[in-house]
């Protein structure tokens, strides 16, 4: 047995195999009309697919890279053929469908002697090995022929074999023998190749290996609109099925894998399979939908999305937004997966497939977590979240989840999530039972952040718990004057005044998450509570002191006993606090957990000054910037204000310090995590001013996008830091195996 290194060796990118078919391709196309029709084909078919993808790309040319490929599949094909006798009717990807009007395996004949290659193929491949290549080693394969660039810009992450095992296993299969599935973007065919090792495990005992052949490849199906990959999942299914192939006594075969959109969007091609036409319908769907952004499409293709399903599946799930599917780049692998929920799930269906992790949170996701598909209930009925590990390998920056779907099931809170992690061995993907075996996990589950709002980010049940803890931070209360006719003073009031002592002044109307919705001017004549400056302020600011004094009446008739002490016109809530260089501030009055970070404002009429916190505020102050915006990151995450609704009591004073000073608040320290979250605090604060020239009420009815992403990401490290580090009494629903 040669095994996947020698194998690649001698078929991959840095083959002489692979150098000589790269070299007389460039003769072909120079010099054959066949081959140059062929390649402006198939260039065609992706980009009407796929958008621009061939656009400054770096490789020389994808289509050889493709074709070189389509050919290593095609020998290894015909190696499996001779040694099992068996004839693969539909060897081609143009076969069962009409979407490409060429075939590979001409070009491929008119490029290198295929017979020659095949005695290579076979120094390399004999039978023990054919039957231990698998769809890993064609992940490894395509990935080493086809740049890493192609492959990101055709959204193709290739899901390893131990992710897709875990993912068809999740399914609840009631009898294995009739229960069909269907992946709607097979890729290399990993997932049904899981689905055919399902169906043999649980079948090879009682049926004839003839009897499992028919059996399997009329219930397992593959779609994709890569016709390289359509070829490469026939190789992958194939390679399934030669456990009982050899004993099967088939002659000829025809696989289920076809060559279309299985969106119906840019083509709806007629699939032929057998004795006639087949129209799916299937029990359960599965895959690794293309991650491709929505920008990156053709806009004949969006607009066939808005066209075809936008209205139909209520596509639009982001309260606000514009009135485009797409309007914020968003992938597409959601509205892929609810289409093909819609296209082709049985009544009470499952499906379960591989997503990013993030859509649990911000608006990328809010399509999933509405769990309707045209008014029917889909349920998330479990989530395995693979944190910062990395299944699709260290060359792929994306943080993926499976998620499995009840179709026609109502929704229901807490959603099971099992949360995967390193366990101290190197992790491995190999197969599902690698996974349990060099990774831990710890079961948990989701629940909304807003109780009335199902499609709310998701947070962790127990986090709200361990958001609770010890608050290393003074919290204070903002200027109290009891007296607002006099210390309020508008425009023109301020410019008969000196500037020295009117400043920008917020109240509960003026700050947002993240940001001030204006301010207005509040006369403070004194830099601390019960400070005497009386004589200085007479003479440094006569104005200002003739101004208090004509309302001495008014100020000594204050009722609060705070404000008896020192000057007539002394004020409570007032010290070196006050003036402090950043303060996180929130209104304490009922519960809008709004947070900010105030330092000064430019103001035209009394310059750049200090913003000062009125009586309805609480705030922290600190002259550490990034401090200031690393706590504002931690109360306005989905985390702690879940928490905080737990605690806040209904009463008028909702967010006081009490409540407050509950919450894990630690002190700043300047690790990636810590430094990460005050940048993003410090650029959503940098967006909101962008939004505020229109009335309270309309810009709260908008929805930012930009804010909304970094609130989402917010929300995802907030919760990872507390769950990292634990937290008061958090439900322990304990580790899994």
């Amino acid at each position: 047995m040669h095994g996947d290194t020698s194998v690649l060796d001698a078929l991959g990118r840095d083959s002489r195999l692979y150098d000589r078919y790269v070299s007389n391709a460039a003769d072909e196309r120079a010099d054959n009309d066949a081959f140059r029709e062929a390649r402006a084909a198939w260039k065609r078919f992706v980009t009407d697919s796929r958008g621009a993808v061939f656009a400054d790309l770096d490789a020389e040319d994808p289509f050889v890279e493709t074709l070189y490929y389509d050919f290593v599949v095609d020998r290894i094909i015909e190696r499996i053929e001779r040694e099992f006798g068996v004839r693969v009717r539909n060897r081609e990807a143009s076969h069962n469908t009409d979407a490409l009007p060429f075939e590979f395996r001409p070009l491929h004949e008119s490029i290198v002697d295929t017979a020659a290659v095949d005695r290579r193929v076979g120094d390399h491949l004999d039978e023990g090995d054919l039957s231990d290549v698998g769809a890993a080693f064609l992940r490894k394969l395509y990935e080493n022929v086809v740049s890493p660039e192609l492959r990101r810009r055709l959204g193709e992450y290739y899901t390893p074999k131990g992710v897709a095992e875990l993912s068809v296993r999740e399914l609840d299969v009631d009898d294995y023998e009739s229960a069909t599935f269907l992946d709607p973007g097979c890729g290399s065919g990993v997932f049904l190749a899981a689905c055919v090792d399902a169906k043999l495990a649980a079948l090879e005992a009682e049926y004839a290996p003839d009897e499992l052949v028919e059996a399997i490849t009329h219930t397992v199906y593959g779609i994709d609109l890569n016709p390289v990959a359509v070829r490469s999942a026939k190789l992958g299914y194939l390679l399934a099925l030669l456990p009982v192939l050899d004993d099967a006594g088939i002659t000829h075969l025809e696989l289920p894998v076809f060559l279309t959109d299985s969106l119906g969007l840019t083509r709806d091609d007629r699939i032929r399979f057998g004795d006639g036409r087949l129209d799916l319908c299937v029990d359960h769907l599965v895959g690794n939908p293309p991650w491709i952004t929505w920008g990156d499409l053709p806009e004949s293709v969006r607009e066939a999305w808005r066209e075809g399903y936008t209205a139909e599946l209520d596509l639009l799930p982001h309260r606000g937004a514009e009135t485009r599917l797409g309007h914020a780049n968003d992938d597409v692998s959601v509205p892929f997966v609810w289409v093909c929920i819609h296209r082709y799930l049985a009544d009470d269906g499952e499906a379960s497939f591989v997503l990013k992790r993030n859509i649990t949170k911000g608006p990328a996701g809010r399509l999933l977590r509405t769990q309707r598909v045209n008014g029917r209930p889909v349920a998330v009925r479990h989530v395995h979240d693979f944190g910062g590990l990395r299944p699709f390998g260290d060359g792929v920056d994306v943080e993926a989840a499976v998620y499995t779907l009840d179709a026609d099931a109502e929704p229901a809170f807490p959603i099971a999530v099992d949360s995967w992690r390193a366990a101290g061995a190197t992790p491995s993907f190999v197969t599902a039972d690698a996974m349990r075996e060099t990774l831990a996990r710890e079961r948990t589950g989701v629940i909304p952040v807003d109780d009335d709002d199902p499609a709310s980010s998701w947070i962790r049940a127990d986090a709200e718990s361990r958001a609770l803890g010890e608050c290393e931070h003074d919290v204070r209360h903002g200027v109290k004057d009891d007296a607002a006719a006099v210390y309020g003073v508008g425009r023109e009031q301020a410019e008969a005044l000196e500037p020295d002592h009117v400043y920008p002044y917020i109240d509960s109307k003026h700050v947002v998450k993240y940001g001030l919705f204006g301010h207005d001017l509040r006369l403070v004549p004194l830099r601390n509570a019960d400070e005497d400056n009386e004589a200085e302020l007479r003479r440094t600011c006569p104005r200002t002191y003739e101004y208090l004094e004509a309302n001495r009446q008014a100020l000594e008739a204050r009722s609060s006993a705070w404000l008896d002490r020192g000057t007539f016109y002394n004020v409570f809530g007032l010290g070196e606090y006050t003036w402090a260089d950043y303060k996180v501030v929130w209104c304490r009055l009922g519960f809008k957990p709004h947070f900010a970070v105030v330092s000064t404002v430019d103001d035209g009429d009394v310059g750049e000054k200090t913003v000062v916190p009125g009586d309805h505020f609480m705030f922290i102050p600190t002259d550490d910037e990034y401090e200031a915006h690393f706590l504002c990151g931690l109360l306005n995450s989905a985390v702690y204000q879940k928490s905080m609704g737990g605690i806040a009591s209904e009463g008028k004073s909702s967010l006081s310090k009490a409540v407050v000073s509950k919450l894990e608040l630690p002190a700043y320290e300047p690790t990636e995590d810590g430094e990460r979250l005050a940048e993003l605090s410090v650029a959503a604060h940098e967006i909101v001013p962008r939004h505020t020239d229109v009335s309270k009420r309309e810009y709260n009815d908008t929805t930012i996008r930009e804010l909304e992403l970094i609130q989402a990401e917010i929300d995802e490290l907030v919760e990872r830091m507390v769950s990292e580090r634990g937290g008061r009494d958090p439900p322990a629903p304990g580790n899994v195996r």
